[in-house]
């Protein structure tokens, strides 16, 4: 076997035509069709946990066979034997087993769409320095690696299906970048052939009628100009309803006119900044208003407005609790970024009044009613809307906010595409969004958290009781909604010193007593919250919070739960797929230990000390009268919960 000059078995996986793998020049292409999907689907999230049931939802949708995890770990029995040898030594793995999935590790230069994105990449940074003869040459190299289409000849679930879609949108970015570095290099008249061939593929792609425009306009072919946007704009309205992008608009009026700057020799690209920019409107903005007592965050702000370097549709997650503050993180953010996006700031609620996920086509709909596209002029079906949507927002730069996501195919429908639009995600659960860059939010810190405190109840409260202080945003676990809850409730209570207010919160009873409070909605999230779980996962949540606030690991979890070592790692999994279940600080080398948040916790304990069960809403309710004291609430729980069963 060849090796690389690290030592390492040479890797070479191609995904940019038909799955092909090779160790050490020797092929080890999987030939069982439904291992290769597996393959795909591990590749396309490398170097990250890929959750069992993600496997299983992508290989077999919504019926999968009664043995399917059985299934699943065959099939990575037969990828293991594909790559063995590719590591340093018979002992590494490729394929790691971690907590409720499975990790496949690869490195730079053994994946080919890796190798297309660098390039791309480092072309776009050639192109705006001014070198457009080394972007050219950087894309054509990166072209060439493509063999057909990503992934041909495999059958696809749904997150396979929408990621091989960008893959593809990638490609065809690329190509146009390759065709702008070519026209600054003035090879207008070799172009012409290759667009409109482009064109014809493409009728519907604004990109490469425009480029073709210039193309022949600046090759004497004025008419071959005109003709190509008079084809674009027939299309465009027969099959969309829609005109035309502006840009594509005012190039045919220059052409009209003939003053269309010709092609100039390339230069180095130089940046004016005017001493005092005049400040962007975006034409359209949806955003919810700002959380005035908004606090910290700088490095998720930051981390939100790093720029995207690989082509393709550009998706930010925000995960996290409820309550944690992902809107709130997202309005900030998306408002700070407003001057990027000046065609328009959507929003949409994934989730309606009655906290039921909305349909992709009602979001849909609102969002190109945002965009001006009226009823009229929208088409009937979810495919459709989705397609003119994408087309609206292809040559606008857009930057949409979809809050509170119930799971992926919910949103993959909404994503507008492109290179000039940012999407903003923020959801309660694990979103497989391929290509997205996830963030996921935990609690404030602790000096952060002691700003919000002081926001919502005034310094004149606070002076003299900074230990009080300390103690109250510790028991709150520095979630914002906590705080915010208890900080409204003592700001309310004159006759309370900060001292009384930390001494009354050591009593969950009592705690949990002032929050069933009208005026509060930290409890109503917390229902909100163990209301999507289904109900055994709500029984094991009962069970797991009557165990007690502290940190726990699996063996515990098998032991409040009864299950085994299997069943219980796929509780735990789920709990911390829906964030209702967090991973708690461990020491260096430690086992994993997790924890409930406060929110959760609480809202747990307000049920159990109703003497209420957390079930499916046609279960009866348990005869057991509402019991107070110190500690009750979680035997409460403990017994309710028990009721149910877990198996």
């Amino acid at each position: 076997m060849t090796a690389t000059a690290t030592g390492l078995t040479e890797l070479r996986i191609k995904v940019l035509g038909p799955l092909e793998i090779h160790v050490g020049g020797e092929c080890r292409t999987l030939t069982a069709p439904m291992a290769r999907r597996a393959m795909a689907v591990l590749l396309l999230d490398a170097n990250h946990l890929v959750s069992t049931q993600a496997l299983v939802e992508e290989l077999w949708d919504e019926e999968p066979p009664r043995l399917a995890r059985k299934t699943v770990q065959t099939y990575i029995y037969q990828l293991r034997q594909a790559l063995k040898g590719s590591v340093d030594g018979d002992s590494g793995e490729r394929l790691e087993t971690g907590p409720g999935g499975y990790r496949l590790t690869a490195r730079p230069g053994e994946l080919d769409l890796w190798e297309f994105e660098q390039r791309v990449s480092r072309a776009r940074a050639a192109l705006a320095s001014g070198a457009p003869e080394d972007a050219a040459r950087l894309l054509r190299e990166g072209l060439a690696l493509w063999r057909g289409e990503p992934f041909a000849g495999l059958e696809a679930g749904p997150l396979l299906t929408a990621r091989i879609a960008q893959i593809g949108e990638a490609r065809l970015g690329a190509l146009e970048l390759r065709i702008e570095a070519d026209l600054q290099l003035g090879r207008h008249q070799a172009l012409v052939a290759e667009l409109r061939r482009l064109t014809v593929d493409h009728p519907l792609d604004e990109r490469f009628t425009a480029q073709l425009m210039i193309a022949a306009h600046r090759s004497g072919q004025r008419s071959t100009a005109l003709d190509a946007y008079l084809r674009l704009r027939h299309r465009l309205v027969d099959e969309l309803g829609i005109e035309p992008s502006e840009r594509v608009r005012k190039l045919q009026q220059d052409i009209l006119r003939e003053v269309l700057p010709p092609a100039a020799k390339p230069e180095k690209a130089v940046v004016r900044r005017p001493a005092a920019p005049a400040p962007v409107t975006p034409a359209v903005n949806q955003l919810p208003l700002e959380t005035p007592d908004f606090v910290g965050r700088d490095i998720e702000l930051d981390r939100i407005g790093e720029p995207f370097t690989a082509p393709g549709p550009h998706v930010i997650t925000v995960l996290g609790p409820a309550g944690v503050g992902k809107t709130s993180l997202a309005v900030r953010a998306a408002r700070a970024l407003g001057e990027r996006f000046p065609d328009g700031l959507l929003y949409a609620s994934l989730h309606d009044g009655s906290d039921r996920p909305r349909s992709p086509e009602a979001v849909l709909r609102s969002l190109l009613d945002g965009l001006g596209i009226g009823r009229p002029r929208q088409p009937e079906d979810t495919e459709g809307l989705a397609a003119l949507f994408r087309a609206a927002a292809r040559e606008r730069k857009l930057l949409v906010l979809l809050d509170d996501a119930a799971a992926p195919d919910q949103v993959l429908a909404l994503l507008p595409g492109g290179d000039s639009c940012l999407t903003l995600v923020t959801s309660r659960v694990r979103l497989s969004l391929p290509g997205a860059r996830r963030l996921t939010l935990g609690p404030l810190g602790a000096e952060d958290a002691a700003v919000f405190f002081e926001r919502l109840v005034g310094e004149e409260r606070i002076t003299g009781h900074q230990a009080a202080l300390r103690h109250v945003v510790a028991r709150m676990g520095g979630h914002p909604l906590m705080l915010r809850a208890v900080g409204e409730l003592y700001a309310a209570r004159p006759m309370w010193t900060l001292t009384d207010l930390a001494a009354g919160l050591l009593d969950d009873d009592r705690l949990v007593a002032e929050l069933q409070d009208e005026a509060c909605a930290a409890l109503a999230r917390a229902d909100s919250a163990l209301a999507r779980l289904a109900p055994w996962l709500r029984r094991s949540m009962f069970l797991l919070a009557a165990a007690g606030p502290g940190p726990f690991d699996t063996e515990q979890v098998k032991k409040v739960l009864e299950l085994d070592t299997w069943s219980a790692q796929s509780v735990v999994g789920r709990l911390l797929d829906r964030h209702v279940l967090v991973l708690a600080d461990a020491p260096p080398g430690g086992s994993a230990t997790f924890r409930i948040p406060e929110i959760v916790r609480f809202g747990v304990l307000a049920h159990a000390a109703e003497g209420v069960r957390v079930a499916a809403p046609a279960e009866p309710m348990p005869t057991e009268p509402p019991v107070t004291g110190c500690g009750r609430p979680a035997r409460t729980a403990l017994s309710v919960a028990r009721q149910g069963g877990l198996r």
